[in-house]
């Protein structure tokens, strides 16, 4: 996006919507997160389920060793399930708050930009222009514009130059 372009878009979007587009962007990565921890949920369930199903379908006893060995390690798989969920929810929840954090910045940004647009005006050389003429039509010393623009050499200014004028 070009600088004009930017600066356009910073004073056609004021801070409310920016504001409101980062929370639509920070909502949504919040959902993204909230169905990533219920898949999660529902796959250590589902393991679970199938550790009981498995061990009452082999009909075997719980009070067995090897029984409590074989739900031991259901239940540990069920855990490590449960724990790659939990990894890919912080996962979610990490890219959520920095696409909060992209869109709290963009806001910023376009709001930088719509007040340093406020504090400039912008002139044009025409031919026969001079730097003070120039600061004295917009009531403005030229020393400023020439600070302001990185003018050199005040007296070398050329038709086409594009100048920023602060206001008053």
């Amino acid at each position: 996006m070009s600088l004009w372009e930017k600066i356009k878009d910073a004073l056609t979007t004021d801070d409310a919507e920016a504001a409101a587009e980062a929370q639509q962007e920070a909502d949504a990565a919040q959902a993204e997160a909230d169905k990533v921890i219920a898949a999660a949920q529902a796959k250590a369930a589902e393991a679970r389920a199938k550790a009981a199903a498995a061990a009452e379908k082999a009909g075997i006893d719980t009070t067995d060793e090897a029984a409590k060995s074989a739900a031991v390690d259901a239940e540990n798989e069920a855990i490590a399930a449960e724990a790659n969920a939990n990894a890919e929810a912080e996962a979610a929840q990490a890219k959520a708050e920095a696409r909060a954090r992209k869109a709290a910045e963009k806001a910023d940004a376009r709001a930088k930009a719509r007040r340093e647009a406020r504090k400039h005006k912008e002139y044009v050389v025409k031919s026969g222009d001079t730097l003070s003429e120039i600061g004295a039509r917009f009531g403005v010393d030229w020393r400023d514009i020439a600070r302001i623009n990185h003018i050199e050499n005040p007296d070398l200014i050329f038709p086409g130059q594009k100048f920023k004028i602060p206001n008053k």
